[in-house]
């Protein structure tokens, strides 16, 4: 198996001064494909016509030596690729660093979030089987083809073109789709679901919350949306 990675350094004129960029590309064996980066910004996700998965991480930081300390562990076997990120030494080193510094401001050391910032892009192959995990990252997609699976927190998740079936999840954000060729079952507890006038759904009768189905004309692809606290837009 053929794995490539590059890593470049540099700076850039911004609040988070310092900038570290790791690309990665893996060869494609119609393993299962899992991406959790449990700390993002934003997430950017396409499939493409290469049998490769390739990962651009950009990670910034206000201090350029805490950079050395993140980490992307890449786990590759036959059957499962699972890509995982490790950045709560970062943020542990700036705790410590702001408590050396502050020892009269313990408790503000603790919030850091605006001294990292990590975006992430990740492209798989068309028809591949894989899923996205965030605590705090936002989702966006140019194109999806295939099944894939979105878990997320607080991020939003936005996908402008897709086919096939998607499975999409997020605690406190929003969806934001369109309705073409597809089925689709949504629900969510404390959140609303608005949707153009064209399109047409079952309700379910329910104490909390609200929940939808149907489809539009040749329903070739399959969604699934769920949220808590967020709202659905649902377009044409």
């Amino acid at each position: 198996m053929r794995i490539s990675i590059t890593l470049f350094l540099g700076l850039i004129s911004l609040a988070l001064s310092a900038q570290k960029i790791i690309e990665k590309n893996i060869d494609y064996t119609n393993q299962y494909i899992e991406l959790d980066v449990k700390f993002a910004s934003d997430i950017k996700v396409k499939t493409w016509e290469r049998n490769q998965v390739y990962l651009k991480a950009d990670i910034y930081t206000e201090d350029p030596e805490f950079q050395e300390l993140y980490q992307l562990i890449f786990d590759v076997n036959p059957t499962k690729m699972r890509i995982t990120s490790k950045a709560e030494p970062v943020f542990e080193a700036y705790r410590k660093d702001c408590l050396a510094k502050n020892p009269s401001k313990k408790r503000n050391c603790y919030n850091t979030g605006d001294l990292t910032e990590f975006n992430y892009a990740l492209y798989v192959p068309k028809n591949a089987r894989f899923k996205v995990s965030s605590i705090n990252g936002d989702l966006t997609s140019e194109i999806i083809e295939g099944e894939f699976t979105a878990d997320l927190i607080n991020g939003d998740i936005e996908i402008a073109k897709y086919s096939g079936t998607l499975d999409l999840s997020t605690i406190n954000g929003e969806i934001d789709l369109r309705m073409v060729n597809t089925s689709l079952t949504a629900e969510t507890i404390h959140g609303n679901i608005y949707a153009d006038e064209k399109l047409t759904f079952k309700f379910s009768n329910r104490h909390i919350g609200q929940k939808i189905a149907g489809s539009t004309e040749n329903a070739t692809s399959s969604l699934r949306l769920n949220t808590i606290n967020g709202n659905m837009y649902l377009r044409l």
